[in-house]
Protein backbone atom coordinates (compact mmCIF):
# COMPACT_ATOMS: atom_id res chain seq x y z
CA UNK A 1 0.00 0.00 0.00
CA UNK A 2 1.10 3.56 -0.77
CA UNK A 3 0.16 4.53 2.79
CA UNK A 4 3.02 2.48 4.19
CA UNK A 5 5.57 4.19 1.95
CA UNK A 6 4.36 7.81 2.15
CA UNK A 7 6.82 8.64 4.92
CA UNK A 8 9.75 7.21 2.97
CA UNK A 9 8.66 9.05 -0.19
CA UNK A 10 8.39 12.30 1.76
CA UNK A 11 11.79 11.82 3.36
CA UNK A 12 13.44 11.11 -0.02
CA UNK A 13 11.79 14.21 -1.51
CA UNK A 14 13.15 16.32 1.37
CA UNK A 15 16.69 15.04 0.73
CA UNK A 16 16.32 15.71 -3.01
CA UNK A 17 15.02 19.20 -2.26
CA UNK A 18 18.01 19.86 0.00
CA UNK A 19 20.55 18.59 -2.54
CA UNK A 20 18.95 20.50 -5.44
CA UNK A 21 18.98 23.73 -3.40
CA UNK A 22 22.70 23.26 -2.74
CA UNK A 23 23.31 22.68 -6.46
CA UNK A 24 21.29 25.81 -7.34
CA UNK A 25 23.31 27.82 -4.78
CA UNK A 26 26.65 26.58 -6.14
CA UNK A 27 25.81 27.04 -9.84
CA UNK A 28 24.37 30.52 -9.27
CA UNK A 29 27.54 31.35 -7.31
CA UNK A 30 29.76 30.16 -10.19
CA UNK A 31 27.65 32.16 -12.65
CA UNK A 32 27.97 35.28 -10.50
CA UNK A 33 31.77 34.92 -10.30
CA UNK A 34 32.27 34.11 -13.99
CA UNK A 35 32.15 37.09 -16.35
CA UNK A 36 32.70 35.02 -19.53
CA UNK A 37 30.14 33.34 -21.77
CA UNK A 38 30.20 30.37 -19.39
CA UNK A 39 28.19 32.52 -16.99
CA UNK A 40 25.07 32.02 -19.14
CA UNK A 41 25.61 28.25 -19.10
CA UNK A 42 25.90 28.12 -15.31
CA UNK A 43 22.88 30.41 -14.94
CA UNK A 44 20.87 28.02 -17.11
CA UNK A 45 21.96 25.05 -14.96
CA UNK A 46 21.11 27.00 -11.81
CA UNK A 47 17.62 27.83 -13.07
CA UNK A 48 16.93 24.19 -13.88
CA UNK A 49 18.23 23.17 -10.43
CA UNK A 50 15.91 25.67 -8.76
CA UNK A 51 12.96 24.40 -10.81
CA UNK A 52 13.82 20.87 -9.67
CA UNK A 53 14.02 22.10 -6.09
CA UNK A 54 10.57 23.66 -6.50
CA UNK A 55 9.17 20.37 -7.79
CA UNK A 56 10.58 18.46 -4.82
CA UNK A 57 9.30 21.00 -2.26
CA UNK A 58 5.79 20.86 -3.72
CA UNK A 59 6.04 17.05 -3.59
CA UNK A 60 6.92 17.21 0.12
CA UNK A 61 3.95 19.52 0.75
CA UNK A 62 1.56 17.15 -1.05
CA UNK A 63 2.83 14.09 0.84
CA UNK A 64 2.44 15.77 4.24
CA UNK A 65 -1.03 17.07 3.34
CA UNK A 66 -1.97 13.54 2.24
CA UNK A 67 -0.88 12.11 5.60
CA UNK A 68 -2.86 14.75 7.51
CA UNK A 69 -6.04 14.72 5.39
CA UNK A 70 -6.25 10.94 5.29
CA UNK A 71 -5.72 10.76 9.07
CA UNK A 72 -2.80 8.37 8.93
CA UNK A 73 -2.25 8.40 12.69
CA UNK A 74 0.67 5.98 12.54
CA UNK A 75 2.67 9.09 11.55
CA UNK A 76 3.59 11.26 14.53
CA UNK A 77 2.81 14.54 12.74
CA UNK A 78 -0.77 13.51 11.92
CA UNK A 79 -1.36 11.96 15.36
CA UNK A 80 0.03 15.00 17.21
CA UNK A 81 -1.91 17.66 15.26
CA UNK A 82 -4.96 16.18 13.53
CA UNK A 83 -8.08 14.33 14.70
CA UNK A 84 -11.19 12.81 13.16
CA UNK A 85 -13.43 15.57 14.49
CA UNK A 86 -11.59 18.53 12.93
CA UNK A 87 -13.42 20.31 10.09
CA UNK A 88 -11.61 20.92 6.80
CA UNK A 89 -10.31 24.41 7.60
CA UNK A 90 -8.69 23.34 10.85
CA UNK A 91 -7.38 20.17 9.22
CA UNK A 92 -5.55 22.41 6.74
CA UNK A 93 -4.11 24.52 9.56
CA UNK A 94 -2.73 21.34 11.18
CA UNK A 95 -0.09 21.52 8.44
CA UNK A 96 1.65 24.55 9.96
CA UNK A 97 0.83 23.78 13.59
CA UNK A 98 4.26 22.24 14.33
CA UNK A 99 7.75 23.52 13.59
CA UNK A 100 8.40 21.23 10.61
CA UNK A 101 5.20 22.29 8.86
CA UNK A 102 5.97 25.96 9.52
CA UNK A 103 9.38 25.59 7.88
CA UNK A 104 7.75 23.78 4.98
CA UNK A 105 5.17 26.56 4.53
CA UNK A 106 8.02 29.08 4.50
CA UNK A 107 9.94 27.00 1.94
CA UNK A 108 6.83 26.69 -0.24
CA UNK A 109 6.34 30.47 -0.43
CA UNK A 110 10.06 30.89 -1.15
CA UNK A 111 9.98 28.55 -4.15
CA UNK A 112 6.85 30.25 -5.50
CA UNK A 113 8.58 33.64 -5.27
CA UNK A 114 11.84 32.18 -6.61
CA UNK A 115 10.14 30.89 -9.77
CA UNK A 116 8.40 34.26 -10.23
CA UNK A 117 11.78 35.99 -9.88
CA UNK A 118 13.43 33.75 -12.47
CA UNK A 119 10.73 34.49 -15.03
CA UNK A 120 10.84 38.17 -14.06
CA UNK A 121 14.59 38.28 -14.72
CA UNK A 122 14.02 36.56 -18.06
CA UNK A 123 11.48 39.22 -19.04
CA UNK A 124 13.83 42.04 -18.04
CA UNK A 125 16.54 40.60 -20.30
CA UNK A 126 19.69 42.75 -20.05
CA UNK A 127 18.47 45.57 -17.82
CA UNK A 128 18.69 43.75 -14.48
CA UNK A 129 19.94 40.33 -15.58
CA UNK A 130 23.36 40.88 -14.00
CA UNK A 131 21.65 40.83 -10.60
CA UNK A 132 20.06 37.41 -11.06
CA UNK A 133 23.03 35.15 -10.32
CA UNK A 134 24.33 36.84 -7.13
CA UNK A 135 20.82 37.52 -5.87
CA UNK A 136 19.51 34.01 -6.55
CA UNK A 137 22.69 32.47 -5.09
CA UNK A 138 21.80 34.08 -1.76
CA UNK A 139 18.12 33.21 -2.23
CA UNK A 140 18.96 29.55 -2.88
CA UNK A 141 21.40 29.42 0.05
CA UNK A 142 18.65 30.59 2.42
CA UNK A 143 16.35 27.97 0.92
CA UNK A 144 19.00 25.29 1.50
CA UNK A 145 19.24 26.37 5.15
CA UNK A 146 15.46 26.16 5.60
CA UNK A 147 15.33 22.75 3.90
CA UNK A 148 18.04 21.45 6.25
CA UNK A 149 15.62 22.10 9.13
CA UNK A 150 13.36 19.21 8.02
CA UNK A 151 15.91 16.72 6.69
CA UNK A 152 15.98 14.74 9.92
CA UNK A 153 19.13 12.77 9.02
CA UNK A 154 21.78 11.61 11.49
CA UNK A 155 25.15 12.59 10.04
CA UNK A 156 27.96 12.29 12.57
CA UNK A 157 27.46 10.21 15.68
CA UNK A 158 24.50 11.76 17.49
CA UNK A 159 24.38 14.91 15.34
CA UNK A 160 21.00 15.18 13.66
CA UNK A 161 20.33 17.60 10.80
CA UNK A 162 16.83 18.97 11.28
CA UNK A 163 13.64 17.18 12.29
CA UNK A 164 11.60 15.15 9.81
CA UNK A 165 7.79 15.51 9.68
CA UNK A 166 7.54 11.96 8.32
CA UNK A 167 8.48 9.99 11.43
CA UNK A 168 6.26 7.11 12.46
CA UNK A 169 4.98 7.04 16.04
CA UNK A 170 7.18 3.99 16.57
CA UNK A 171 10.22 6.03 15.50
CA UNK A 172 9.41 9.18 17.47
CA UNK A 173 8.37 7.35 20.68
CA UNK A 174 10.22 4.02 20.59
CA UNK A 175 9.96 3.39 24.35
CA UNK A 176 6.18 3.07 24.55
CA UNK A 177 5.18 -0.33 26.05
CA UNK A 178 2.56 -0.85 23.32
CA UNK A 179 5.23 -1.73 20.75
CA UNK A 180 6.25 -4.82 22.73
CA UNK A 181 2.75 -6.32 22.55
CA UNK A 182 1.44 -4.77 19.34
CA UNK A 183 4.19 -3.59 16.97
CA UNK A 184 1.62 -2.65 14.28
CA UNK A 185 -0.49 -0.49 16.61
CA UNK A 186 -2.21 2.51 14.95
CA UNK A 187 -4.16 4.99 17.15
CA UNK A 188 -7.84 5.32 16.26
CA UNK A 189 -7.69 9.11 16.69
CA UNK A 190 -5.17 11.90 17.07
CA UNK A 191 -4.58 14.61 19.66
CA UNK A 192 -6.15 17.24 17.40
CA UNK A 193 -5.47 20.94 17.15
CA UNK A 194 -5.06 22.90 20.38
CA UNK A 195 -8.55 24.29 21.24
CA UNK A 196 -7.09 27.81 21.45
CA UNK A 197 -5.93 27.46 17.84
CA UNK A 198 -9.26 26.25 16.49
CA UNK A 199 -10.09 29.65 15.07
CA UNK A 200 -10.34 31.08 11.58
CA UNK A 201 -7.28 33.25 12.27
CA UNK A 202 -5.22 30.04 12.46
CA UNK A 203 -6.30 29.27 8.90
CA UNK A 204 -5.44 32.66 7.34
CA UNK A 205 -2.89 34.32 9.62
CA UNK A 206 0.15 31.95 9.43
CA UNK A 207 0.11 31.64 5.59
CA UNK A 208 -0.03 35.44 5.28
CA UNK A 209 2.72 35.95 7.82
CA UNK A 210 5.00 33.34 6.28
CA UNK A 211 4.41 34.85 2.83
CA UNK A 212 5.54 38.10 4.43
CA UNK A 213 8.66 36.34 5.77
CA UNK A 214 9.37 34.98 2.29
CA UNK A 215 8.99 38.36 0.58
CA UNK A 216 11.53 39.98 2.92
CA UNK A 217 14.13 37.62 1.50
CA UNK A 218 13.93 39.39 -1.87
CA UNK A 219 15.16 42.88 -0.84
CA UNK A 220 17.61 41.22 1.57
CA UNK A 221 19.10 39.12 -1.26
CA UNK A 222 19.24 42.13 -3.58
CA UNK A 223 21.04 44.17 -0.91
CA UNK A 224 23.67 41.46 -0.32
CA UNK A 225 24.06 40.99 -4.09
CA UNK A 226 24.70 44.73 -4.42
CA UNK A 227 27.41 44.58 -1.74
CA UNK A 228 28.90 41.50 -3.41
CA UNK A 229 29.06 43.12 -6.87
CA UNK A 230 29.84 46.61 -5.48
CA UNK A 231 26.83 48.12 -7.24
CA UNK A 232 25.55 50.48 -4.58
CA UNK A 233 22.90 52.41 -6.50
CA UNK A 234 21.21 50.45 -9.30
CA UNK A 235 19.98 47.69 -6.98
CA UNK A 236 17.51 50.06 -5.30
CA UNK A 237 15.57 50.50 -8.54
CA UNK A 238 14.88 46.78 -8.77
CA UNK A 239 14.53 46.06 -5.04
CA UNK A 240 12.16 48.89 -4.12
CA UNK A 241 8.97 47.46 -5.74
CA UNK A 242 9.61 44.10 -4.06
CA UNK A 243 10.22 45.90 -0.75
CA UNK A 244 6.87 47.66 -1.03
CA UNK A 245 5.10 44.37 -1.72
CA UNK A 246 6.87 42.81 1.26
CA UNK A 247 5.95 45.70 3.54
CA UNK A 248 2.26 45.41 2.63
CA UNK A 249 2.05 41.61 3.02
CA UNK A 250 4.12 41.46 6.21
CA UNK A 251 2.20 44.41 7.67
CA UNK A 252 -1.08 42.64 6.92
CA UNK A 253 0.15 39.50 8.65
CA UNK A 254 1.25 41.52 11.70
CA UNK A 255 -2.15 43.22 11.94
CA UNK A 256 -3.87 39.83 11.75
CA UNK A 257 -1.71 38.62 14.64
CA UNK A 258 -2.49 41.77 16.64
CA UNK A 259 -6.25 41.31 16.21
CA UNK A 260 -5.94 37.64 17.16
CA UNK A 261 -3.95 38.55 20.29
CA UNK A 262 -6.57 41.08 21.47
CA UNK A 263 -9.79 39.36 20.45
CA UNK A 264 -9.33 35.61 20.52
CA UNK A 265 -6.53 34.34 22.73
CA UNK A 266 -6.93 37.02 25.43
CA UNK A 267 -3.24 37.75 25.76
CA UNK A 268 -4.16 41.28 26.85
CA UNK A 269 -2.10 43.11 24.26
CA UNK A 270 0.02 42.68 21.15
CA UNK A 271 3.22 42.91 23.18
CA UNK A 272 2.10 40.03 25.42
CA UNK A 273 1.67 37.91 22.30
CA UNK A 274 4.01 35.28 20.87
CA UNK A 275 7.67 36.50 20.82
CA UNK A 276 7.84 35.58 17.12
CA UNK A 277 4.96 37.95 16.45
CA UNK A 278 6.81 40.71 18.30
CA UNK A 279 10.12 40.01 16.57
CA UNK A 280 8.59 40.18 13.08
CA UNK A 281 7.70 43.81 13.78
CA UNK A 282 11.41 44.70 13.52
CA UNK A 283 11.98 43.75 9.84
CA UNK A 284 8.68 45.47 9.00
CA UNK A 285 9.97 48.71 10.56
CA UNK A 286 13.20 48.35 8.58
CA UNK A 287 11.19 47.90 5.36
CA UNK A 288 9.08 50.97 6.08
Amino acid sequence: MLRAYLGQIGHILVILAFVSSLIATYTYYISAKDSSKDSDFWRSVARKSFFLHTFFVIGVVLVLFSIIFNKYFEYHYAWDNASLSLPLGYAISCFWQDQEGSFLLWMFWNVVLGVILIFWFRAKKKSFLHFESPMMAIFSAVQAFLTSMIVGAVLFGDFKLGSSPFLLLKESMPNLPIWATNPDFVPKDGNGLNPLLQNYWMVIHPPTLFLGFATTLIPFAFALAALWKKDYSDWTKVALPWSLVSGVILGTGIMMGAIWAYETLNFGSYWSWDPVENAVYVPWLVLV
